[in-house]
């Protein structure tokens, strides 16, 4: 975290709007092959985050916040890594695509606030 500008709910909110922007970019832009692959592994890993995270937007509460932060930025190093290094010929819209997704994870990681767990700030 290097400047707390998201905060816990926000976070929540802006993991459901990637999961959708993977899949619509997904769909929208004809991915196929390893490149679809990508965007819908990465949709699905953030649906299931989104979904066990103990925050506003989660539904099962098993993995705390923090760790959640983590989850997700391992997700956005993977995409961007699997997008440079191991699919050389895919299309440079597909390259983009998964490039800006990948790399909003770190800025993600970069800007939410993940000091204080949602109970803590349930009692203060």
């Amino acid at each position: 975290m290097l400047f707390p500008l998201i905060g816990i709910r926000l976070h929540g909110w802006l993991d459901d709007l990637v999961v959708l922007t993977y899949l619509i970019g997904a769909f929208g832009l004809h991915l196929r092959g390893g490149a679809l692959a990508v965007a819908l592994t990465g949709a699905t890993t953030h649906f299931l985050l989104t979904r066990l995270t103990n925050y506003p937007q989660g539904t099962l509460k098993l993995i705390p916040f923090r760790l959640h932060a983590f989850i997700e930025l391992g997700e956005g190093a993977a995409v961007v890594a699997t997008t440079v290094g191991l699919l050389p010929g895919m299309p440079l819209r597909a390259r983009i695509f998964l490039l800006l997704l990948g790399l909003s994870q770190f800025a993600a990681f970069s800007f939410s606030d993940y000091r204080t767990s949602p109970r803590a700030r349930a009692t203060t």
